[in-house]
Order: structure tokens, then sequence, then C-alpha cells
């Protein structure tokens, strides 16, 4: 499976993937409904990234949060951030977390699973640091939403780099099943990313995706140039402005060891 090099992309992930304020009070309040968590909770929120959600999940739902993720460029973005020292940051790699059986009261984890070799081994190692009740959250887009947005119509060769390695929702959900999880529920989530169709266009021209990072700089700018000429077009198109991602919820039962 081909890489993004998160190291490299660090310096500019911000730039194209912020979230708003809008968003994330939204997935906020998602995230503590389904977990069923509250104040004080111990939460892993595993391939954090510059911490976008590790830290507000600490400063405004009170999680004790511990954001882990193996580029070691992406932390130093997320400690730069956290002037509070809200959050521990670690280094780790997903298939052989460094942290104890039972660690855990909720794993989150964001757009993670696809940079993974085996997403089976990583949800085995969440359940392996949840406590017994514990709880995994899983935000993604599944193969079936995103198989004809914007970046996988416009730029040739994404659908090429994410087919093989995005999970639909179904696979998702077998995943859990077999990493040993129960309860196992699934949240359709429309996000209007983007105000502007504008807007989108500087995110994309700031490779807002992984897959933008890989292809070539060739169909970077072939889909740059579909791109502009869609907006210039089409500038108030939802088409431009919405993302469909999922939700998926699972639990360690009190008998999973």
């Amino acid at each position: 499976m081909v890489k993004a090099d998160y190291n490299r992309i660090a310096s500019f992930y911000d730039k194209g993937r912020s979230l708003s304020e809008k968003n994330t009070a939204m997935w906020l309040n998602l995230i503590g409904k389904l977990s069923g968590t509250s104040r004080g909770a111990r939460v892993l929120d595993l391939g954090c990234g510059t911490g976008r959600f590790s830290l507000p999940m600490a400063k405004r739902l009170g999680f004790d949060v511990t954001g882990a993720d193996s580029s070691a460029g992406m932390l130093i973005r997320a400690k730069q951030k956290d002037c509070s020292s809200d959050v521990r940051w670690m280094l780790a790699n997903a298939n052989a977390l460094p942290f104890s059986s039972g660690s855990f009261d909720l794993v989150f984890m964001s757009h993670l699973l696809h940079h993974v070799d085996s997403p089976p081994t990583v949800l085995k190692e969440c359940r392996r640091v949840l406590a017994s009740l514990g709880v995994v959250l899983i935000r993604y887009g599944a193969m079936e939403q995103i198989r004809n947005d914007v970046e996988h119509t416009l730029f040739p060769h994404v659908i090429e780099v994410d087919e093989p390695r995005t999970p639909t929702r179904g696979l998702m959900e077998k995943w859990l099943v077999d990493a040993g999880f129960a309860d196992i529920s699934s949240e359709k989530v429309a996000q209007q990313t983007y105000e502007t169709g504008s807007a989108h266009l500087d995110a994309a021209r700031a490779k807002s995706t992984s897959a933008l990072t890989i292809i070539s700089e060739e169909s970077f700018a072939i889909g740059i140039e579909r791109l502009t000429e869609h907006v210039r077009e089409n500038p108030d198109d939802e088409w431009l402005l919405f993302d469909k991602m999922t939700l998926t919820v699972a639990h360690k039962s009190k008998g999973n060891v």
C-alpha cells in the first residue's frame, strides 16, 4: 500500500483540514453522546495528527486525553498548539500500542485505518487497551460515501489510491466483530466542510486529503484545473461544500478480554 508521508505533510496539514467551530461542536456532541462517557474519562485519540480532536476533547469535554501518532512531525505541531499542556502526546505504532491493557475508557480514531497495513490488528490492540465496557469510536469516510466526491471524481488516480485501502461501512463493522467488539452501530454524518466552492479549491490546492499528496504532480495539476473550472461555473454547488462521513461505535463487553 502506498502511504502518505505525514512528517512531510505536517507543515501544511492544518491549512487544508481545519475544522470550523460549528463542525467541532457537532463532532464533540456526537462523541459525547455515542461514547456514553463523562468528564474525566480516559481517552486515547489514536492517529491524533496535529490534535484537532485531542485538544477540544480535553478542553471542552473534560476528558483525560492521550494523543498518539506515528508521525513525529505531526506531534510537534500538536504540542505547539497545546499551550496549557492539556494532552499527553506520545509517538506510537498503532499495531503495537505502548499502553497497558485496560488503560482507556474510549479509543477515538479519525480517518486512520486506511493508513495502516492491518486494520484488524489495530482494532485488536484498541480492544486490548480498553477497560471493561470501554468504547471505540471511528470517524471515517466509507468507500461508498467518498467514491463520487469531488476529489475522487475530478482528480485522476485518486480513486486508484483509495479503493484498495478504504473500507465500506460493512467491512468496518466486520473488522470490529472479528476483533471481539459487540453492540456495533454506525451513524451517517453530513458535514459542511466548506462555506464556498472557492474555499474547497483553496483546500485542494493545500492537498487537503492524503491521496492528493500521493498522486503525481501531473495528476494533481489536472485535478486542480478541473476543480477550478467547476467552481467557476458552479460556485454554489452543494457537492463542493459537503462531505459525507460515518461514525461507527463499538463496545468492549464485560466478557471480552
